[in-house]
């Protein structure tokens, strides 16, 4: 398969060999490559941005013998989602030495990412609704003239049984709300999981505001918040 046609969870943070081909050349920094060299054996994590980067842990001359440079301790390089969207992927079994190598790499890299962020992150259940090169940013559905419409939103956090972010352009009219601004969504199930946009604005006026508490504290009073059920003592 390749890059593109996986899902961000089956392959973020684990452990992935991509055919990189030509751009391991790009490498030759940390190590010496031959023209035999066209496997990378890579994790993933996302940038300050929230862009998709796969980091090099070794390289290699196939699918089943990429571990060359494994026990450097600097990462051999990187290479951005753009660059391998369309190079073949396979999911490798983790061993404990890329487990070593790796762990205080990307947790140095996502150290100041917001936990609610990254328990989204890692919710598979959104993956068919991700933008592929950004997987905070999600596809929220509004209702405008009895149809609906879906727009990018950068995820911010959670709260109660919402997920919230801001819209990254503007509404055609729908809700008043504008780019930029907060909006809270549900997930509904239609062949797959949506989200839909049920306030939003930077200044929610009391109705909707009481609207929302209410919502909040109803959901979790029986332990259902966005990320699913859980047990009430």
């Amino acid at each position: 398969m390749f890059v593109g046609e996986y899902r961000f969870t089956d392959y973020y943070h684990k452990f992935v060999t991509i055919e990189a081909d030509e751009l391991t050349a790009n490498l030759h920094c940390r190590l010496k490559i031959t023209e035999k060299d066209c496997y990378a054996l890579c994790s993933s994590y996302c940038d300050e941005d929230g862009f998709i980067r796969f980091n090099v842990l070794s390289i290699g001359d196939s699918w089943q013998h990429c571990t060359r440079g494994l026990k450097n301790k600097h990462m051999l390089g990187e290479f951005g989602i753009d660059e391998v969207y369309n190079k073949e992927m396979r999911i490798a079994e983790t061993q404990y030495e890329m487990l070593q190598k790796n762990q205080a790499f990307v947790e140095e890299k996502e150290k100041n990412v917001d936990e609610d962020v990254m328990k989204i992150r890692n919710d598979s259940r959104l993956d068919d609704i991700r933008d592929a090169y950004y997987p905070d940013i999600v596809y929220v559905g509004m209702i405008h003239d009895l149809s609906m419409y879906e727009y990018p939103m950068t995820v911010t956090g959670i709260k109660g049984p919402f997920l919230v972010g801001t819209l990254m352009e503007e509404p055609a009219q729908a809700m008043g709300v504008h780019e930029g601004e907060p909006v809270y969504v549900l997930p509904y199930m239609a062949e797959g999981i949506h989200l839909f946009a049920l306030f939003g604005g930077s200044h929610l006026d009391d109705e909707q505001t009481k609207a929302m508490d209410r919502i909040i504290r109803e959901t979790s009073e029986v332990g259902i918040d966005f990320n699913g059920i859980s047990l009430k003592n």
